[in-house]
């Protein structure tokens, strides 16, 4: 009896090993992003931007080709990027899916989940429609494959009478084969290795299966508290720094609390503030670019902080950051916000649980 015990003691450990050792999917660098492979349940399939800065799986309507009934009972639904300036419109269609790594079969399942179907895409100044001629200058049927995980706030496109409150993102609402939701939901985002172009999606984990890189903090996130935007962000504190003094430039004094956005889908960083021109360090005749070459960012837990949680240096030699800029005329009395773009993501990792609504990040030891 005790050997039979310590077999089944031993199995169930094995087990929950297998179990808390899942292996990640890898989102690969194609092109200036990192992408997943999406898949319909027709075997049609195609490279999705995996992006941590929207929320909602956004894809070309001829490949998720809208039904008659569709739409004839949906409304045709306006969407935009805020980075990029492009405006769409499009119908919002249930689908079941799955994803994973470039080129391996899915392993990930999403049950008649919400996507945006976008039937023209426009750039900035006009405005696009859901019919089958587009105004001039924009396209029918835009070529868009963007797979948004940023959080678990409410989707980037939204419908009044679509459900669309509920959180829209696909890596919180993983089903198993049966189409039943998973027990834990949450997801965890690490480079493979320093320097590597792709990074490892951790999904559904019973804990952060994350290592410790050196500095690590956990921070809940949280909306704006005067209600001039409804981001959900984690505030840390920020000072953008000379690298010859190692002195900071930008807040002058200290550094100061700073929302911030570890945004996989673009590959530069912004820095928004309220005021109408650049506070400093622009480059050459550039009214709003970062001069990258003299100037870097640091991140702090806090503005009492003491110890950088990492320095960011952007650069035409750094593939994940090639360059920065300042964003001008951001809502007065609000914190800074600074998206970080890729470049975070190569000396940091993060794990992310919306049962607690917190947010851990490690990253290697900055330079001081």
């Amino acid at each position: 009896m005790q050997n039979a015990l310590s077999l089944l003691t031993a199995s169930i450990l094995l087990c929950s090993a297998a179990y808390a050792q899942e292996q990640p999917i890898t989102a690969k660098k194609v092109g200036a992003y990192f992408q997943l492979e999406l898949h319909r349940p027709d075997g049609k399939h195609s490279y999705f931007v995996m992006d941590t800065g929207s929320t909602g799986i956004v894809g070309s309507a001829k490949f998720f080709t809208p039904t008659k009934d569709e739409k004839s009972g949906g409304t045709c639904v306006p969407f935009g990027y805020s980075s990029s300036g492009n405006s769409y419109a499009g119908y919002i269609v249930k689908r079941d899916l799955s994803f994973g790594t470039i080129g391996e079969p899915p392993t990930k399942h999403l049950k008649d989940f919400p996507v945006y179907a976008a039937v023209q895409r426009c750039p900035a100044g006009k405005t696009p429609n859901c019919s089958s001629t587009p105004p001039e200058g924009c396209t029918l049927n835009p070529q868009v494959y963007m797979m948004g995980v940023g959080f678990d706030q409410a989707s980037s496109f939204s419908q009044k009478d679509d459900d669309s409150n509920a959180t829209n993102n696909p890596f919180l609402n993983l089903v198993d084969t049966d189409g039943k939701p998973l027990p834990q939901q949450n997801y965890a985002l690490s480079s493979v290795k320093a320097g590597s172009p792709a990074l490892d999606v951790y999904l559904a984990s019973p804990k952060n299966p994350l290592p410790n890189l050196g500095q690590t903090i956990t921070v809940p996130l949280s909306k704006p508290t005067d209600g001039t935007e409804t981001l959900i962000t984690p505030e840390l504190a920020f000072a953008l720094r000379n690298k010859t003094t190692g002195k900071p430039v930008f807040p002058t004094d200290a550094p100061q609390p700073v929302r911030f956005l570890p945004d996989t889908g673009i590959s530069y960083g912004i820095l928004s503030v309220s005021n109408r021109s650049a506070p400093c360090c622009t480059e050459g005749t550039s009214k709003s670019k970062i001069d990258t070459s003299a100037y870097d960012f640091q991140l702090f837990a806090n503005p009492e902080s003491k110890t950088p949680l990492t320095n960011l240096s952007y650069g035409t030699d750094q593939p994940l950051g090639q360059s920065a800029r300042w964003s001008l005329n951001h809502p007065a009395g609000s914190a800074l916000f600074f998206n970080s773009g890729q470049l975070f993501f190569q000396n940091c990792n993060y794990f992310y649980d919306p049962a607690s609504s917190e947010i851990t990040f490690s990253c290697h030891a900055a330079d001081q």
